[in-house]
């Protein structure tokens, strides 16, 4: 441990690590009691019964959060290079705490979406601890840094799925969004103890220099990274907010879809954290590319069997599979951008990943939410989004010979 804190780089860092760990865990359990549960919101409390409608309104919610996120990343993103990175993970922390409680005084489905869409401009907990680890933690643990963060969101997803479903069937939503806020003020607390040394980018005055002024980047070749993470977001996302609809399908109970949901998000967040862990050690010894097809390839087929599934306990066990798999691939995107970026640049490039992850994550959502309203079922969405996994393999491929990911693998010295 101390040959860890005295290595190359600032001795705060893995204290930093630490810290935004435990962030992570205590926001992702808000947000995911908050948000995993939001057709079962719209079903019992805005009383939208068909199944046709519901999904529409699921999509709209979805894509709401996701279009404000896509338009505000980029600027979060500059103004983090700008005037630190360590604030914008604040901002994003404080800004759920605020926001999540109101959410127990709203009973229109329309006024919910809007309220989607200022949560979605505000929060983005996710991007903003990956880049202060990234700017913070030394290159050759990089993918381990990210990977245990990552891990801590899932352990958060994992923990919100199983609270969010039992507060939700036993005291309701209002004391759930209630209890998220909360949460999400012990996340701004731990934020606090964290450190930055940060030296912004000194820039060349003009008549202008009082107006902020916002210029697209030159992406050069990381444009290209960029491409792969909208198709990240549209693969992952197209199905991901109906899966509740599939859990409803198939168990034909209300109140025990909405334990099993629970249940199931909860486990496959296990996997998630899991995933987050190995993957980060594995691209430490293995070459990334490589870690990447092998997840890639077992989560489609995951989905693909998941079409299929008879039964909530199948549904359970393919589903956890597939996100241990690929609950680890989105750090290994972003320890591979990071690698060909300028440290200078990073919180803006990480903040435009986020767009483009947002921008799939985005069209996923009403793509999914259409073709459920065109076939009145979620089933066919499995399939697809199992199919696009397959599709980013020769992407990949082809962006790795023009942008080689970067030589992430920790060498032992030798004694």
């Amino acid at each position: 441990m101390s040959e860890l804190i005295q290595s190359e780089g600032k001795q705060y860092w893995l204290r930093n690590v630490i810290l935004i760990t435990i962030s992570q865990f205590f926001g992702q359990v808000a947000f995911c009691s908050a948000m995993t549960f939001m057709p079962f919101w719209f079903k019992d409390v805005a009383m939208i019964k068909d199944q046709g409608d519901l999904s529409m309104y699921v999509a709209f919610y979805n894509t709401a959060g996701n279009l404000t996120f896509c338009i505000l990343s980029p600027v979060w993103g500059v103004l983090g290079d700008r005037y630190g990175r360590r604030l914008m993970l604040l901002r994003a922390t404080l800004g759920g705490a605020i926001l999540t409680p109101l959410m127990a005084f709203i009973s229109s489905p329309a006024l919910m979406v809007c309220h989607r869409l200022a949560l979605g401009a505000l929060v983005g907990t996710v991007t903003a601890a990956q880049t202060l680890i990234v700017t913070t933690t030394p290159q050759k643990y990089l993918t381990i840094s990210l990977g245990a963060a990552s891990a801590g969101m899932f352990a958060g997803l994992m923990g919100g799925q199983f609270l969010g479903g039992e507060m939700v069937s036993r005291f309701g939503f209002f004391h759930t969004f209630i209890w998220c806020g909360v949460l999400l003020g012990i996340s701004t607390v731990l934020i606090l103890f964290t450190k930055e040394d940060f030296h912004p980018v000194i820039r060349k005055k003009s008549s202008r220099s009082g107006v902020f002024r916002f210029r697209m980047p030159k992406f050069g070749r990381a444009g290209l990274l960029l491409l792969l993470f909208v198709l990240m977001g549209f693969s992952r996302d197209i199905d991901g907010p109906f899966l509740p609809q599939l859990v409803m399908e198939v168990s034909k109970n209300s109140s025990d879809a909405l334990r099993w949901t629970g249940w199931i998000n909860g486990l496959c967040a296990l996997g998630g954290m899991l995933s987050g862990l190995i993957l980060g050690y594995a691209a430490s010894k293995i070459p990334l590319i490589k870690v990447l097809t092998c997840v890639i390839a077992i989560a489609g087929f995951m989905r693909i069997l998941l079409t299929f599934a008879p039964s909530t306990e199948l549904i359970l066990c393919e589903r956890f599979l597939q996100v241990l798999a690929a609950g680890g691939m989105e750090p290994l995107f972003q320890a591979w951008l990071a690698g060909v970026t300028r440290p200078q640049n990073h919180s803006k490039m990480l903040g435009w990943s986020a767009t483009a992850r947002s921008t799939g994550w985005m069209t996923g959502s009403m793509a999914g939410g259409s073709m459920a309203y065109i076939f009145g079922g979620v089933q066919g969405l499995f399939l697809v989004s199992g199919l696009l996994y397959f599709l980013m393999l020769p992407a990949m491929y082809k962006v790795a010979k023009k942008v080689p990911p970067p030589g992430l693998i920790v060498k032992k010295k030798r004694a």
